[in-house]
């Protein structure tokens, strides 16, 4: 193909990209003069034959993704991750007994009185109990209550305390001991001695 040919097909593409028109659109003829050169025109002239052009191809450019934002943990009202509060154990520990009174006589000829006491948190995590002592003996021991009903606690001076034990049973956290002292009336010797036994409410 001659250089001529090729400048006019070239012109013909460029013209119609001035004018938007698609190149599909274009017409291009070709038509062989009486000396032997070829004449490319965009108009249908007598003798001439019509010249098919292939389409050039139409690139996209890819659109630039979107970032996401990775999901967020959920936050409680109080600034925390409420998954980890639930789970959070308390670094320190408290345990107090309300009632009986220090130095308190109790009048209880069945040898039975209750037992309260406060603690900090005042839900035990799982895995933590409360243990009550009578005189250096166990008494009671669990953790869904506050409140301990003894039964046939000898009379005399009494020593009491609660404390807080993990699940490995080490101690984190201990009531004063409160002395108290059981008024009952001994019929026949009963009531008389020293020991101490518990009841769990």
């Amino acid at each position: 193909m001659k250089p001529l040919a090729l400048l006019a097909i070239l012109l013909i593409f460029l013209v119609g990209t001035a004018l938007h028109v698609e190149p599909s659109d274009a017409q291009v003829y070709k038509k062989r003069n009486a000396d032997g050169s070829i004449t490319y025109t965009d108009k249908p002239l007598e003798g001439a034959e019509q010249v098919e052009i292939e389409q050039a191809p139409v690139t996209e450019f890819a659109k630039p993704a979107v970032a996401t934002q990775p999901d967020e943990p959920e936050v409680s009202a109080t600034g925390g991750d409420s998954a980890a509060e639930a789970e959070a154990i308390p670094t320190e520990f408290s345990v107090a007994i309300t009632s009986p009174e220090q130095q308190q006589p109790i009048r209880a000829n069945n040898g039975q009185f209750d037992v309260l006491w406060q603690s900090d948190p005042e839900r035990l995590p799982e895995g933590y109990v409360y243990e009550l002592f009578v005189d250096g003996q166990p008494a009671w021991r669990g953790s869904d209550s506050n409140q301990v009903t003894l039964a046939e606690i000898s009379r005399g001076e009494r020593r009491i305390y609660v404390r807080i034990v993990d699940a490995q049973g080490n101690q984190v956290a201990r009531s004063d001991t409160v002395v108290v002292f059981v008024l009952r009336v001994a019929i026949n010797g009963a009531g008389a001695g020293s020991g101490g036994n518990g009841g769990g409410a």
